[in-house]
Parts: C-alpha cells; structure tokens; sequence
C-alpha cells in the first residue's frame, strides 16, 4: 500500500522503509538495510539505485564540524542585490566562494539566503564586505544548531493529514 504522500512520486513501504533508515542512519550497511526492509541485499540496491535516478534521494553525506576544523563562526546571510545585478551571475559568483556551504533562492525581502563558515570576525567581515559590493545582506550568526527528534515517518504521516483535512480557511472557494 502506497501513502496518499508517497502516490505523487510512486513510491510502495519498501522505499519509504529504506528511506526511513537511511534518514535515521546515512551509515547503514547494506546488510543491516536488508534486514530491516525484509528485502534482499540486491532488491535494497536496485530500489536505492532508483530513488536516486527519480532524484528522491541524493547522495549521503557526512555533517563535518566546521568548528572543530577551525570555522568558529557558522552564520545564515540574507542577500539582497539591486535590480540591476543578475541574480544568477551573483549566485554562480557566491557558489564559488569556499566560506559558503550552501545558498537557498527565497520569497521576501532577500534575493537568496546563504550559510557560511568563517575562521572569526575579521573573515565574516571580509566576505560581508565582498557581498556589500554587490548588495545588501543581513547576517544571523548560528549560536548553536539542534536537529529535530521527529522521525521521517512522522513528518510523511504529517503530509497525509494535512492532505487529508486541509485548513478550510486556506481553502480557495471553487
């Protein structure tokens, strides 16, 4: 049986059971995998090797301590550029800078909204004054980061609700 969820991306229990462990453990070995999804080594393969092609799931990858590397600061930057500016020419240009791990494309005030890591204040400034150049940003320096305990099943179980009985003042009149 499929969820109401998973129905737009076809998808049966088995996937969402290989999903559900690789979100809980990136490191499960293939063995362990199998286990828990009562599938064979080869079947697990095979469906990984097709959430991958479907684009579901993407590669794993490790979260690396920046600060114990030395990046003491980790911060969120909204970025706004003048109208003037190719938003895509200034993306492609702050992709390329080795202090920022990843830029998101966002609604409201900011044009985009990027983390970065920086050694301390005087290379946060360094890259502000880089971005200043170019635009307008407002920068929230991360204090501390807490991952949520909600498991992946929960927040699909979310989705099927909320599909299920959406918010009637939300609801466009037909």
């Amino acid at each position: 049986m499929t969820t109401t969820s998973a129905k737009a991306v076809d998808i049966d229990n088995y996937d969402l059971a290989i999903l559900a462990a690789l979100a809980d453990d990136a490191d499960i070995n293939s063995v362990q995998l199998s286990k828990i999804v009562h599938l064979s080594r080869t079947a697990v393969a095979r469906r990984i090797a097709s959430l991958r092609e479907r684009g579901i799931l993407s590669n794993a990858r490790y979260d690396v301590a920046y600060d114990k590397l030395g990046f003491a600061i980790r911060a969120f930057v909204s970025i706004t550029a003048p109208p003037d500016v190719d938003s895509w020419e200034f993306l492609d240009k702050l992709l390329a800078k080795p202090e920022v791990l990843e830029a998101s494309a966002v609604l409201g005030e900011a044009l985009l909204v990027v983390e970065i890591i920086a050694v301390d204040t005087a290379h946060l400034h360094n890259f502000l004054t880089w971005v200043h150049d170019i635009g307008y940003s407002e920068t929230r320096v991360i204090l501390r980061k807490n991952r949520s305990p909600i498991d992946f099943r929960t927040r699909l179980k979310m989705v099927d609700e909320i599909r299920a009985n959406p918010d009637p003042r939300l609801v466009a009149d037909s």
